[in-house]
């Protein structure tokens, strides 16, 4: 944390570090699944649903992603041009749509996720298990911080 009277450019900041960190990971993931046409945007949404039953309100996925209602639309819609997932009207109301994996969609899972293990090996190789744990919980801490602040 920066001291009173110290400027950012002089102090020791997180910001830079979490940037690079978060550039270089999303970089690395969209070079391995080049090949298979998902861009690094669409395979979050994939994860995402995949670790969620293969199904969620189209709101709640764009949130979750902290997307702007635009960009998660144009995810969503490139993933549905390609059948990989389908939007029906929620059952309980109709005027939200839920976000629903197709079986193409579901056929993609163990190659888009053998792509974030290599990576995430990648990003754990200085660490040991406490470490993991810590900078887990820090950087939820973090993100909640940042959700918090861009709801104010």
């Amino acid at each position: 944390m920066s001291q009173p009277g110290r400027s950012f450019a002089s102090s020791p900041h997180l910001s830079g570090p979490l940037t690079l960190v978060g550039r270089l990971v999303q970089e690395r993931i969209a070079h391995d699944l080049a090949g298979q046409g998902i861009s690094y945007a669409q395979a979050v949404v994939l994860v995402r649903l995949w670790r969620r039953g293969g199904e969620m309100p189209q709101t709640e996925m764009i949130q979750s992603l902290a997307l702007s209602r635009a960009s998660g639309t144009l995810v969503l819609n490139e993933l549905s041009q390609r059948g990989l997932i389908e939007r029906r009207p929620d059952e309980v109301d109709a005027r939200r749509l839920v976000v629903q994996l197709t079986p193409a969609g579901h056929q993609l899972e163990p190659s888009v996720l053998e792509v974030f293990e290599r990576v995430e090996s990648v990003i754990r190789t200085q660490l040991d298990d406490e470490d993991v744990a810590n900078t887990f919980r820090v950087l939820l801490a973090m993100l909640e911080a940042m959700q918090r602040d861009r709801g104010a």
